[in-house]
């Protein structure tokens, strides 16, 4: 999966919290440089739940 990037500030079309796309390698690592974009991570699963067979 491709990395995404959430804008913390107002940057062009896009508005503080969208998700930013469609920028070139360059522009990413400057505004990354800038603090304007964050990586965001992706969600880790929720570990199963585990069951005994005592649940009713």
């Amino acid at each position: 999966m491709k990395k995404q990037y959430k804008a913390l500030h107002p940057i062009g079309r896009f508005k503080k919290g969208d998700v930013v796309g469609g920028l070139d390698d360059a522009q990413i690592k400057k505004l990354l440089a800038d603090g304007v974009i964050q990586e965001v991570s992706e969600p880790k699963p929720a570990p199963a739940k585990k069951t005994t067979g005592d649940e009713k």
